[in-house]
Formats: C-alpha cells, structure tokens, sequence
C-alpha cells in the first residue's frame, strides 16, 4: 500500500508540479505544460468521445479544479454506478538516439474515471490503478463536464 502511495504521489507531482489556485503560467509547469489534450467520454459508450480539451488554458484550469491536494485514498469506493471516464494525454518523450522530429504523438498517461452521483474517482496510470475520495465540488465537476463541450 505505501509503494502505491509513493507511486501515486510521484506521478501527481510530475503531472500536476506547481499546481495552486492562482493561476500560472503553463509554459513553467512542466506538468501541465506537457498535458496536451483531454477526452472525455461515458463509461456507457467509451469510445465516443463527447468533449475534448485541448487549449493549455483549459487543460489548466480543468486540472487546477481538480483538487488533487484534497483527494483521499480509499480500497474501494462503495457499490456505485461508473459515470464518464476522462482520458488525459500528453506529448510523447523523446528518447535519447531517437531523432527528434516536429511530428510527435500524443501518448495516454492516465485515466480518471467518475462514480455517478459519488465522490469517489478511479486514478489508472500505467502502472497504477487507485480509489479517491475527492471533495463535492470535484466529483460535481467532473460528473457535469459532458455539458461543456469544447
């Protein structure tokens, strides 16, 4: 349990560093900076994407309202119907001895999945997949992202 909240802690601090409620310039986070686009769809029909956001301002402000500072770890969330899964991406790494090219892809780092009318959100990354409680207005948000269409 400790090496997955170790885990957790490092993936957040990489993807959200420098996170606060003021607002900040993105091309200084390096966390945000790299965050390109966010998909969102419904777990009902995952693979139609209802919204996307891929301006760095909003991919910001979505990330900045998300209140990771306030989640909660939890083993599970009670027996709850899942709701819209948010798929998060950001420019691919190049490697070294790779050449260095303008054309680079997006690659999914992580996925956020929402509980209908529940404050509980899986975190998926590559390696990890984890349970939070995050607070009300988060899980509000989130639940009510399919109507701000980008």
């Amino acid at each position: 349990m400790m090496k997955k909240v170790c885990m957790l802690l490092i993936f957040v601090s990489v993807l959200l560093f420098g996170c606060s409620n003021e607002k900040q310039d993105l091309k200084e986070d390096p966390g945000l900076y790299e965050s390109e686009k966010i998909e969102v769809s419904s777990e009902e029909n995952p693979e139609l994407v209802l919204s996307v956001i891929d301006n760095q301002d909003e991919v910001g402000e979505f990330v900045n309202t998300l209140e990771v500072d306030n989640w909660r770890i939890v083993d599970t969330p009670p027996n709850s119907t899942k709701g819209y899964i948010y798929k998060m991406y950001q420019e691919d790494t190049v490697k070294l001895g790779e050449p260095n090219t303008d054309e680079k892809g997006l690659k999914q780092i992580a996925t956020i999945i929402t509980y209908k009318e529940s404050p509980y959100i899986e975190l998926r990354t590559k390696k990890l997949d984890l349970y939070f409680k995050v607070p009300k207005n988060v899980a509000e948000y989130l639940s009510n992202k399919e109507n701000q269409k980008h």
